[in-house]
């Protein structure tokens, strides 16, 4: 390994060798998490949308983006809705795409549990949940130009590493980062990815987990989940 790659690996265990998020980190860190308090709250206020209704109330959007009774015929105006935030565009997220394409079709293989793909960044971090106890197939693609370090650990903290390795980018036919992830237990995984100066906010990545024993697959509208040893007998 060169010596540009031990630079990177060596910063990348500095940086999270410790659980102190330094200024900043909040704006580029993906945390995957289940938000069940967002569900309850959410069906509350269909709960009480159903009940005014039934009583021949409508609802309309209200100022500051509240629903209040009314007219169930009136029709809102423009100002009425909040702006939509437009897509981000730019060569970089064009081959963020590219590389998601790369991936395996969740349709058509079940054991594709947790994947995702965005813009190479020099401290990227992210945090999933809910990933059983499994051996899985780790693909990391870039797109693009450069180099990218990944560490993937265990846990919601510590410095159990479960594996690494350098990603090279390339525009045409990268050739994906593999690694064999060993998750003990029933829980986090964090994945960190170091691009370093030609990636960095130009190549696009994305990575996958696939489960290689068949055990765990991925809910449609859930967390992944082991796979009954009944299934399909």
């Amino acid at each position: 390994m060169t010596d540009k790659l031990e630079t990177l690996f060596q910063d990348l265990r500095t940086r999270t060798l410790n659980e102190i998020v330094p200024p900043g980190a909040s704006k580029v860190r993906a945390t995957v998490r289940r938000r069940r308090g967002v569900a309850v709250s959410a069906g509350a206020g269909v709960t009480v949308a159903v009940i005014l209704v039934g009583a021949g109330v409508g609802l309309y959007p209200g100022d500051g983006g509240s629903y209040v009774a009314g007219d169930p015929g009136a029709t809102p105006s423009g100002s009425d809705w909040p702006p939509v935030m437009p897509d981000p565009t730019g060569p970089e997220y064009d081959r963020a795409q590219t590389a998601g394409e790369l991936l395996a079709d969740r349709d058509k293989t079940p054991t594709s549990i947790n994947a995702t793909q965005g813009v190479v960044i020099a401290d990227y971090e992210n945090h999933m949940n809910d990933m059983p106890a499994d051996t899985y197939a780790f693909r990391f693609y870039c797109v693009g130009s450069g180099t990218v370090v990944v560490v993937v650990k265990q846990g919601d903290s510590g410095d159990t590493v479960l594996g690494q390795g350098a990603a090279t980018c390339a525009d045409n036919g990268p050739v994906p980062l593999q690694l064999t992830i060993r998750q003990p237990v029933y829980g986090y995984l964090r994945i960190f990815a170091a691009g370093d100066a030609q990636s960095n906010d130009r190549a696009g990545f994305a990575f996958e987990f696939l489960s290689t024993t068949g055990k765990t697959g991925f809910g449609p509208s859930g967390p992944p989940y082991t796979l009954s040893t009944s299934a399909g007998g």
